[in-house]
């Protein structure tokens, strides 16, 4: 997921064909990630490896469209706070996937938009209504399911997925609040160099002789998320957040091919009608926002 930049001109297929791309290449991202850290090897070290590559990719774009000088920045501490959120959201996320099943920790993580909505109404002071949140609880609803609390099949790990989707939510609510005096290289690249810097320090603590495989999984995950970024990116740029945001969900049928390709792993029962609600609710958002959005009908 990323952040959605300002409407340029219309081309609802192309932007519909790039969106669909990039929500598979993302799953890839996770999938390849979890793989990687299936044979052993730790978070921190993937983080390093994958965040080296995704640099690579993002970073000389986003320099050419703003250069140097949009690294400069009246709010360092606002920077500061959002980059560490990002380093805890990625060590949240990649750490739950070691032991979950990737379609039900991309399910949860898909509640990001319904916790945007809640958090909107702290930090924002947007009004919601009864709609919206009624949207919100249907979501937390099919949380519930797939997590299980108070259950023998209850998994502690599933509270790190919940607390990325909280903490992209956070994270994408405080993009909106930034907007207005930063420029999008500054809110891209800071996060990033944050996660990179972390990793850095923490990796050389954890760090295991790679193998090739490994070397080349983590390699993979780091050009794809860069790849998925950009795609997304150009998305935006060609069609309506309306239009697109729905498609974002095709990112469970993805989750839940690569799982059981490639770690045998399917939903149980219980568990996609948790996934059901989610885009349900996922979904009633997207409408609720997009009717919100257009200009009311001008008077005779």
């Amino acid at each position: 997921m990323t952040v959605a930049p300002s409407f340029h001109r219309d081309n609802r297929p192309l932007g519909v064909v790039l969106m669909l791309l990039g929500a598979l290449v993302m799953t890839a991202t996770d999938a390849g990630g979890k793989w990687v850290m299936v044979q052993g090897f730790h978070v921190a070290q993937l983080n390093l490896v994958r965040g080296f590559f995704a640099l690579a990719i993002l970073a000389p774009i986003a320099l050419k469209e703003g250069g140097f000088t949009a690294l400069k920045t009246k709010r360092p501490i606002a920077h500061g706070l959002r980059s560490l959120l990002l380093v805890f959201l990625a060590y949240s996320w990649f750490f739950g996937l070691t032991t979950l099943p990737l379609s039900e920790a991309t399910a949860i993580a898909l509640c990001a938009p319904l916790c945007m909505t809640a958090l909107s109404v702290v930090l924002l002071g947007d009004k919601v209504g009864a709609i919206g949140w009624g949207a919100v609880l249907l979501g937390f609803v099919g949380m519930l399911l797939i997590i299980k609390p108070g259950t023998t099949m209850f998994e502690p790990m599933f509270l790190l997925p919940a607390f990325a989707a909280v903490g992209y939510a956070t994270y994408m609510v405080t993009n909106r609040m930034l907007s207005s005096t930063e420029s999008v290289t500054a809110i891209t690249l800071y996060p990033q160099l944050a996660i990179m810097a972390a990793s850095a320090v923490w990796a050389p603590l954890v760090w295991q002789d790679l193998t090739w495989r490994a070397f080349l999984g983590m390699a993979f995950t780091g050009t794809a998320a860069g790849l998925g970024h950009l795609l997304l990116t150009y998305a935006f740029r060609y069609a309506s957040p309306s239009v697109l945001a729905p498609l974002d969900y095709t990112a469970l049928v993805w989750a839940t091919i690569f799982g059981y390709v490639l770690f045998s792993q399917l939903p149980d029962v219980s568990a996609y009608a948790g996934m059901a609600l989610i885009v349900a609710a996922g979904l009633i958002v997207i409408y609720r926002e997009a009717v919100a959005s257009r200009p009311a009908p001008v008077s005779t």
